[in-house]
């Protein structure tokens, strides 16, 4: 049975992570971040069904991230193979979304729509932490 996954994209989840166990929660998830403050706009999210790392760190990380005034969102995934985007060719040569008001810039990585960015986390989440198949990607142009 799968465990599902945390999310953090506020303060408080540094402590106490946000749980997400089902399509729903994602739903809920990608709702909060595009209802949530600006400086809030990108979650990290680690899968409770992945081994971890012996430090105990996550050995993956899916980005989430939203733009409610575009309807549009990024994702990238990271783990020991690599960090990679949504492929593409983007519209705007660097984007830049908050994790925890801290700005991530993704260079040449094309944004996708938020329907999109929904089906990727709740991929995610089901598959116990597989980078998802429902979108093409690529290695993170850096």
């Amino acid at each position: 049975m799968l465990r599902g996954a945390e999310a953090v994209f506020e303060e408080e989840h540094l402590e106490k992570a946000l749980p997400i166990d089902s399509a729903a929660a994602v739903d809920l998830l990608v709702d909060a971040l595009i209802a949530g403050h600006p400086g809030h706009n990108m979650a990290q999210v680690f899968s409770l069904d992945r081994e971890a790392l012996p430090s105990g760190d996550p050995d993956h990380e899916l980005l989430v991230g939203v733009d409610p005034d575009a309807q549009v969102g990024i994702v990238g995934f990271a783990d020991s193979e690599g960090s990679y985007v949504p492929s593409g060719v983007a519209e705007k040569e660097h984007v830049t979304y908050m994790l925890l008001t801290y700005p991530r810039e993704f260079l040449q990585s094309p944004e996708i729509p938020i329907d999109l960015v929904r089906q990727v986390v709740k991929e995610f989440v089901l598959s116990g932490g597989l980078r998802p198949t429902c979108i093409e990607w690529q290695e993170e142009p850096y």
